[in-house]
């Protein structure tokens, strides 16, 4: 297993991806999830706009983590109306959804600043929860808007 130590995202091991742990409080609980960082061009290099988007994230964890929490439980309360579900409280949904990684994807565009949250969903088991930053707006939906 090919590993690394970068200057921005620590100690790294290579797995179809560039992953670690990272330690993060969501929902009031101290979680451990997957740190993953997409290779680019098929060469497993990770681009500065990567760095430049971790250094943001940890400037700013508790905004962001504050903000993506808002954004799936709001996003989750809209599913189950959308699918005339019985809502429960915010309480419920925040044990119904399980943060397991945060992704730092592939640049497609250079100068792209980005990174996102992905969740495991009991109200949608098949799709979950993914929450996008994108140069300065975030985007809520199901984990494939971050692959």
């Amino acid at each position: 297993m090919n590993k690394i130590k970068d200057e921005f995202f620590g100690e790294l091991r290579f797995d179809d991806v560039w992953l670690s742990e990272i330690s993060l409080t969501m929902f009031d609980n101290c979680i451990s999830i997957e740190l993953i960082v997409e290779g680019n061009d098929d060469d497993e290099t990770i681009r500065d706009e990567q760095r430049i988007a971790y250094k943001l994230f940890i400037e700013n964890t508790p905004s962001f983590i504050n903000s993506v929490e808002k954004l799936v439980v709001e996003y989750t309360e809209q599913y189950l109306k959308e699918y005339c579900k019985p809502l429960p409280s915010n309480a419920d949904i925040q044990k119904g959804i399980e943060p397991t990684g945060l992704l730092f994807p592939m640049v497609l565009n250079e100068g792209d600043i980005q990174f996102g949250f992905l969740f495991e969903s009991k109200f949608d088991p098949e799709a979950g929860v993914g929450v996008r930053y994108l140069n300065g707006s975030f985007e809520v939906s199901t984990q494939d808007i971050l692959t």
